[in-house]
Formats: structure tokens, sequence, C-alpha cells
């Protein structure tokens, strides 16, 4: 067991009990948690006056408001702590695991004791992007004693909708943290045979629901991005004495493949956690439902609806369209666009929350627009989505692939006239289009081609992204001496997929995108929309606008373009 001496920690623990209780599992926590932390504040949002009767000393509990769920719990214990700064390091967890066996936390920290990190997690996920789980996390001193960390605490709003709060806090603080130069680490870490165990699980769900027995396999990233809360639970158990809730009351995945007896031998304890999953589902059933439309659980939402859920036996054409539909409103008139590519396309939609995704989802079923439509934090604007799925290789099989996204300019009136003049001039008509798509299939060296009023070459359009552009172009390749401005401006084009690939081979991470704050210059999309030509043109491609598409532009002959509404 890990000496006190080795560390002064503080942790602020998320709770809560349809019947206000505290189970002899989550006191089993708190009795944990006090071996190796000074205090633990105890939030919960529904606890009965007399359990919090007799509790330990060094517990502080604090009854708050049915809402925000438990990041608004930990925003509330960790602003709640007294001299935070004194302590070392700052344990969160929840109640969302049943502990079943003393010590794993303590083995959890030995085993972590010598990582270099300022946070570590027991799991982290690949879902949607990369993220520690939210149910236990450590920061060390050089993450929660910083003005990043305090803000990220103190713009934690209440959120009703769970898929939201994933998305913007437990997605979104490991990318917070990621993006100001945090390094993370985890704890457990699963071997090839708990890979091999997982992969056999998801196979079988995949065959459950339907999923030809050739193709349900997944991919080593699909073993990669399934919930390792779920699909490595019994070897957590083994590891760390612990199982999520939701894998005994639920199993919304099929996991539970094994006796609990062949995990758990002690029948005393297996009595214990029947009972206590029988009382949490009958309980369950008078909670309010989390407000996500449907049943099903948030975990499962996030493999089910990220990125990496797209289906490729699914795509079958040679083109395709991928649209950032952030402002979900623009739905329709995109849309009429689209409508003037009369050859058979694929179409990938990225989307905010749970709630576009419904809402886009019915829109393309009622229209019969066959649509694969992905959820994606809100990272990188337009360009962010669009680097995850360039990163899939699912575009890799097109000969040509239409970006578009539903721009709308916040600093200026016009924003939404250049997203329709940019609109017009690559999907304005069926003419146009099928002009466009000839000169990739007549011109294999075409690389990319854009709107003409929107190519800009003046040096004042550099903006404050030539220092970090030079970066990024060495690191891809691309010669110091071939290093000029020349870009589409607004990021909207039809480009070859094989013409990016050393923007694929890059492999950007969203944790390297800037947090979003409204910038109208100098974040990492503003630079990769400034590469995208250089990247065609040191591939061995072409460049050409909409206006001469069959034919590599000539980039002094824009040197005095400009758009009215680009800042210069």
């Amino acid at each position: 067991m890990e000496p006190m001496t080795a560390a002064r920690r503080v942790a602020v623990v998320a709770h809560f009990d349809a019947e206000g209780l505290l189970t002899e599992f989550t006191r089993r926590l708190l009795d944990e948690l006090l071996l190796h932390a000074e205090r633990i504040v105890l939030v919960s949002t529904r606890l009965a006056y007399e359990q919090a009767t007799g509790l330990d000393q060094r517990i502080t509990v604090i009854v708050r408001e049915n809402v925000g769920y438990d990041f608004y719990s930990f925003r509330t214990g960790i602003f709640a702590v007294e001299a935070l700064y004194s302590y070392d390091e700052l344990i969160i967890a929840n109640d969302s695991v049943v502990t079943i066996d003393q010590g794993g936390i303590g083995k959890a920290f030995a085993q972590m004791r010598d990582v270099e990190c300022d946070v570590w997690g027991m799991t982290e996920s690949l879902q949607v992007s990369r993220h520690l789980q939210s149910y236990f996390l450590v920061f060390r001193k050089s993450a929660f004693f910083t003005h990043y960390f305090d803000r990220f605490w103190r713009n934690v709003r209440v959120l009703d909708d769970k898929w939201e709060i994933i998305l913007s806090y437990e997605v979104g603080l490991t990318q917070w943290l990621l993006s100001h130069g945090a390094k993370i680490g985890v704890a457990y870490r699963p071997d090839a045979t708990a890979k091999r165990v997982a992969a056999a699980r998801i196979k079988r769900k995949r065959l459950r629901e339907g999923v030809n027995a050739l193709i349900a396999a997944p991919s080593k990233q699909g073993v990669l991005q399934a919930n390792p809360a779920h699909y490595h639970w019994d070897e957590l158990y083994r590891q760390f004495g612990f199982i999520k809730s939701e894998v005994l009351r639920e199993d919304p995945n099929g996991v539970l493949d094994v006796e609990l007896a062949s995990v758990i031998p002690d029948a005393d304890a297996r009595a214990m956690i029947e009972r206590e999953v029988a009382r949490m589902r009958q309980t369950r059933k008078n909670i309010m439902p989390i407000v996500t439309g449907d049943d099903s659980p948030a975990s499962d939402e996030l493999e089910r609806y990220g990125v990496g859920a797209i289906d490729a036996e699914s795509l079958s054409s040679r083109f395709a369209i991928v649209l950032h539909l952030f402002h979900i409103d623009l739905i329709d008139a995109i849309c009429a666009y689209m409508r003037n590519v009369i050859v058979d396309y694929d179409v990938f939609v990225s989307v905010k929350s749970i709630s576009d995704r419904r809402m886009a989802v019915r829109y393309f079923q009622e229209h019969k627009i066959r649509a694969s439509v992905f959820i994606h934090p809100n990272i990188g604007r337009d360009v962010g989505p669009f680097i995850s799925l360039l990163n899939t290789g699912l575009l890799d099989r097109y000969d040509a692939v239409c970006k578009i996204h539903s721009k709308k300019s916040v600093y200026h009136d016009g924003g939404g006239q250049w997203r329709d003049d940019l609109m017009k001039a690559l999907l304005g008509s069926s003419f146009d289009v099928l002009r466009v798509l000839r000169a990739f299939d007549d011109h294999p060296a075409c690389g990319i081609v854009g709107p003409e009023s929107a190519y800009l070459s003046n040096a004042r359009f550099w903006g404050g992204n030539e220092e970090r552009l030079r970066v990024l172009a060495a690191e891809t390749g691309i010669e110091e001496k071939r290093i000029r401005l020349g870009f589409f401006a607004g990021t909207m084009f039809w480009f070859r997929p094989a013409a990016l690939s050393a923007l694929r081979a890059r492999s950007i991470g969203l944790s390297e995108f800037d947090p979003e704050a409204g910038q109208r210059d100098a974040t990492l999309a503003h630079v990769i929309e400034r590469l995208f030509v250089l990247w065609v043109e040191q591939a061995g491609f072409f460049a050409a606008t909409t206006r001469s598409p069959n034919a590599a532009l000539r980039h002094e002959s824009y040197e005095n373009q400009g758009i009215f509404v680009l800042p210069s």
C-alpha cells in the first residue's frame, strides 16, 4: 500500500442514488479513497440526511439540486475544497462503479507513481476523440494549479443533455488539457489477450445487430475505440477490483458473456452485487430519463454515432460530399445545392450533438439522401471533423470529393452571401458539377478545384498564420523554398483524396486544435486552410478553379484579388 506521505491528496466524489442511499459499495469507495486522500468532498444530488450521519469526519458533505449531472458536482466540489493549493494531487471520482474488492485504487496509485504526467485516469476511451473517462481522474499540481484548469471548471454550466455533457466536458476536458500542453496517463493498459476478448465481444454484438458475418469482426482501430469500461469489465475487476454499474445493471453492449462466478469467486460478494443490481434496476424506473430522445445509454451512443462507427461497406460511389453541418438550420438550403449532383455519390455529414444528428438523419431519410451522419466535438470548426474523417481512410476510395460546410460569419454581415457564392461556384448547377467531375476524370493530375472568387495569394492574407504554417509544412515534407501563400478562402472545394496524402500521413489529432473562442485568425484551422493547395502541389497534382477546372491556375493572376468578409 502506498504510504500517505507520498503525496497530499484531496478527493471530490459525485454521488447520486434514486433512494438517497450511500450503498455499501459507495461507502467502500469512500473508505478506500481515505487511505490515499486527506479529505473528501462528497457532492450529492440526492442523499438522505440519516445516510450522512456517522461518516468519517474527514468527509465534507454537500447536497445540491439535482441538475447538471456529475460534472456540475465536480465543479461544486472543486471550488469547495479549502486551500486546494496546499495539496499535491486532486482526485475526482463518481459512484458509477461497484467497488467490490479493496486495494484497487492503491494499486493504481502505485502503478502511476513514477509515470510522468500531469493528469491520469483509470481508463481512457477513443470514442469520438481520445479522452480519460471521468469516473476516476487524478490531477497533479502541475495541472490543477493553473489558469487553464480554473477556467475550464468556471465555464462548466448546467446542461440537461447527457450527450452534450460528454462532448463538452468528458471529451472536452481531456482535449482542453492536451491543448494546453498537459501530459495525460492511464492506469489500465489492455494486453493482447484483453484486446482479443474485446474484439470477440464487439463481433458478437455486431452479429446480434444483423451485420454480415464476413464483416462483423472489428478492425484494430475498432477494438481501440470500444469503451474499455464495458468491453474490458472483467479485466478491470481483476486488476482494480471494480465493475461499472451500467455493465451489471443494463449490459447495453452484451459483454456479460461469462458467469459472474468465474470472475468473482466469493459467493457473498456476488450475492451482495445481485441485490444491489436488482435495487438499481427497480429504482431507476422512477428516475426522469436522460434527455437524449431514446433509451440508448450515452456510452453506447458514443460508439454508435462517432466517425469510427461509419460503415465502410455502405459506401459504393466514385464521388462524395463531405458536409460539416454546424448550423442545422441551413440543412435545407445546402441540400438544395447538393441536388445538382446528378451522378451517384456518398454523403458524410458531421454534426455537433445528438439532437442535431436526429434532425439530420430524419431530414435525409425523408428526402431519400443516403448519408453517413456522425457526431463530432466542436473542435477545429469545419476542419476538425474533416481531418477526423480523412484520418479514417474512408475517403481514399473516391475519385473526387466536395468539401462544404454551413458557414456563417459571426464578424461580418455578408457571411451568408459568401457561403452562397461558394456553394454556387461548387454546386450551382448540374452542368457546373459535371464539368468539374469531368476534369478529375480527364486529368489524373487534377488535385483540387475551388471557387474562382475565393482564391487568395496576396501576402496580406497571411494573417497571424505564417510561422505556424511553416512548421506544419516542414512536418509534412514541404520544402521551405516552395512555401507561398495561395489558398481557397472558406475551405470549400472539390479535391482528389490522393492529393492530400501528406495531410493524412501527418494524422493531425483533435488535441492539436485550438479551443473554440470565436477566433478570427491564427488557429490551426486557419493554418490548414492555407496549406491545402501546397499539399496538393507537393503530391504532384495541380490546383484549378471552377472557372477553368481543366488547367492549373496561375498563382500570380490572383495577387490583387480579395474577399470582402476576410480581415486583411
